[in-house]
C-alpha cells in the first residue's frame, strides 16, 4: 500500500506551493487559494508498481507529479493493458474527472520506479476555482492542450508507421530547444511500458529499433538509445505515414 503523509512538514509545504505555481492547472489561483489547497493536500509515497487509484474508482481528488514517472493505462476484459499516457513531474492527471458528473478514474495508475504525488482535494480546488476566473481560464488552458496532445496521438497512431511513432517519441525525450545532431536518451519506463504507448506489441518494438540501427539512425543499448542523426531522425517522423 502506499505510504500517505496528510500533515506535511514546512520544507514540504514549501515544495507544494513552488510546484504548484509552476503547473499550469493551478498558476491562476492566488496565493491565499494555494496556501488552502496546501492545507489540504496529501504527498503518496509510491514505489515501483504501487498503484494510485484503479479503473472504475471513485475520483476524490487531482493529482500533481512530484517526482518519479506514473503509468496510465486502460486495462480490457482479457487483462491486456493499453498505456495512454506516461506522466513526467511537473504534470497533473485526472483533472478532467472532477468536472465529469460521474466522478470515477476511467483509467489505472501505476508509478514507474519509485515516485511522489500530490493530491489535492478535488471539492475545495474546485471551490477555489468559483472565485478565480483568470484560474478557470487556466484550467481550460490545460483542458484544451489535453485534447490537442489526444487528437494529434490519433494521428500518430492511425497514419503513422511503427517506425516514426518510435522516432517520435525518442524527439520527444530530447530537452526543450535542443539543436545539436547527436545525443543518447535514456529511457524512462520499460521497453514494454514504451511500446503499448505507441500501440506497437513489444516483437514488432524490437525489430523496429535493430532496423533504425541497421539505417543509421540510432544505437541501441539496454537503456539508453543514442541518436546518431537528429536532422535525418525529424525528417522520418514528418514523412513517413502508413
Amino acid at each position: 500500500m502506499p505510504q500517505v503523509i496528510t500533515r506535511l512538514s514546512g520544507i514540504q509545504r514549501e515544495r507544494a506551493l513552488s510546484q504548484l505555481k509552476a503547473a499550469v492547472l493551478f498558476s491562476g489561483l492566488e496565493d491565499s487559494s494555494l496556501h488552502a489547497i496546501v492545507d489540504r493536500m496529501c504527498l503518496v509515497l509510491l514505489q515501483d508498481g504501487e498503484t494510485l487509484f484503479s479503473q472504475g474508482e471513485t475520483a476524490p481528488s487531482v493529482f500533481l507529479l512530484s517526482t518519479g514517472q506514473v503509468k496510465l493505462a486502460r486495462r480490457r476484459p482479457n487483462g491486456a493493458e493499453k498505456v495512454i499516457s506516461l506522466v513526467t513531474p511537473g504534470n497533473t492527471f485526472a483533472e478532467a474527472v472532477i468536472f465529469a458528473r460521474a466522478r470515477v478514474y476511467p483509467v489505472d495508475a501505476e508509478a514507474i520506479g519509485a515516485s511522489t504525488v500530490w493530491a489535492v482535494n478535488g471539492e475545495h480546488y474546485c471551490s477555489e476555482l468559483q472565485q478565480s476566473t483568470s484560474a478557470c481560464f487556466s484550467v481550460l488552458k490545460r483542458l484544451t492542450e489535453r485534447l490537442h496532445e489526444q487528437v494529434a496521438d490519433i494521428e500518430r497512431l492511425s497514419l503513422h508507421t511503427a517506425s516514426s511513432r518510435l522516432i517520435a517519441y525518442l524527439l520527444g525525450q530530447l530537452p526543450e530547444g535542443f539543436d545539436g545532431d547527436s545525443t543518447v536518451v535514456r529511457l524512462q519506463a520499460p521497453k514494454n511500458v514504451i511500446a503499448s504507448r505507441l500501440s506497437i506489441v513489444p516483437a514488432t518494438f524490437s525489430r523496429t529499433l535493430a532496423k533504425l540501427s541497421r539505417e543509421g539512425l540510432l544505437g541501441v543499448r539496454e537503456y539508453e538509445i543514442e541518436l546518431l542523426d537528429i536532422e535525418a531522425m525529424r525528417h522520418y517522423s514528418e514523412d513517413t505515414v502508413v
